[in-house]
């Protein structure tokens, strides 16, 4: 009798759990959004069962409704899926703002032209431009696709678009920042090794780490 209460239980509860559990396993993108929209899934799937057992269906039809009614996985997984990649933009605009302004203090300090004579030529002026007007193009771009991904859900609805949008043009900063960064060092300092550790340090290691992020998110677009 215990053991067939114990399969009975099974039953009752292996419609919806399986399918939150082939939910599960089918979503990827950032973990804790992916735990939420699992158990939010769970939730509507157990008050829906539970509505329909007071309706008076057995609690494995009540599930089997309650699953019909809450769509295929080939429907649903989609959308759950460009959530997580909006997720990930999110923290993608947000990891790029957070190294982008770092730069101008590190730019009008010890890697700037104002650190020391500056080198003459028309490269390095450019460059130095390219960091002060360029630099501040890409924080304000960065705040946009930070509001976009994240508040800005309130006006209209971020898709993988903005998801994708926001990966490439952080890989695209990543990129530019750190080959200008270089020029910009192998110009002004030569073999001085404080500035190559400072662009070490506070270039190269963050803008890697935030493109690999970038391209995180662009494969969940």
């Amino acid at each position: 009798m215990r053991t067939g209460g114990g399969l009975a239980t099974l039953e009752r509860v292996s419609t919806a759990e399986a399918y939150v559990t082939a939910l599960d396993h089918s979503l990827v993108g950032p973990r804790r959004v992916r735990r939420g929209l699992v158990q939010e899934a769970r939730d509507h799937l157990d008050d829906a069962s539970a509505a329909l057992s007071d309706a008076g269906y057995d609690r494995a039809e009540a599930e089997r409704i309650a699953v019909a009614d809450f769509g295929e996985l080939d429907e649903v997984v989609p959308a759950f899926q460009t959530t997580l990649a909006v997720a990930a933009s999110r923290r993608t605009a947000l990891m790029l703002l957070l190294v982008l302004s770092i730069q101008p203090f590190l730019w009008d300090g010890p890697l700037g032209p104002d650190h020391g004579p500056p080198p003459d030529g028309v490269v390095f002026s450019v460059l130095d431009h390219a960091v002060e007007y360029g630099g501040s193009a890409m924080i304000l771009v960065a705040l946009g696709l930070l509001v976009a991904s994240g508040i800005g859900n309130r006006w209209f609805t971020a898709g993988r678009g903005i998801a994708r949008l926001t990966a490439i043009t952080t890989l695209a900063s990543a990129a530019s920042i750190k080959l200008i960064g270089l020029a910009m060092v192998v110009l002004s300092s030569g073999t001085e090794p404080g500035p190559w550790l400072l662009f070490l340090v506070f270039i190269v290691v963050p803008f890697s780490v935030t493109g690999t992020q970038a391209r995180r998110t662009l494969a969940l677009c």
